[in-house]
């Protein structure tokens, strides 16, 4: 089973510009509520190395309908050649949450 919702996940290069795309979110009605997880240590292969770096992990909440403009929306206002860019399909969770969500985005 699953539900309309969907979790996005992204990466920022630091807190600032986590705030900057969540607020953007939030404000343009394409999250219900975006989590900012600051100071997560990456360790990725890229350009054939292995590289580190301390990001920003958002966790993006939302609906199927607006996954699209989200996607386009983190790569217009993203820093990163290749942002992360995931969905997860929520497949249950507390109702009067879902109803919060569906007031907020609509």
């Amino acid at each position: 089973m699953s539900t309309q919702f969907k979790m996005i996940f992204t990466t920022c290069k630091d807190e600032n510009e986590a705030r900057t795309l969540a607020k953007a979110l939030v404000e343009k009605k394409l999250a219900a509520c975006v989590n900012i997880l600051p100071n997560m240590s990456s360790i990725y292969m890229w350009e054939g190395e292995v590289a580190e770096s301390t990001e920003a992990k958002l966790l993006i909440k939302t609906k199927a309908d607006k996954t699209n403009d989200v996607f386009l929306t983190i790569k217009a206002m993203h820093s990163y050649e290749v942002p992360e860019i995931q969905v997860i399909d929520v497949a249950t969770g507390n109702l009067a949450y879902f109803n919060w969500m569906d007031e907020v985005l609509n």
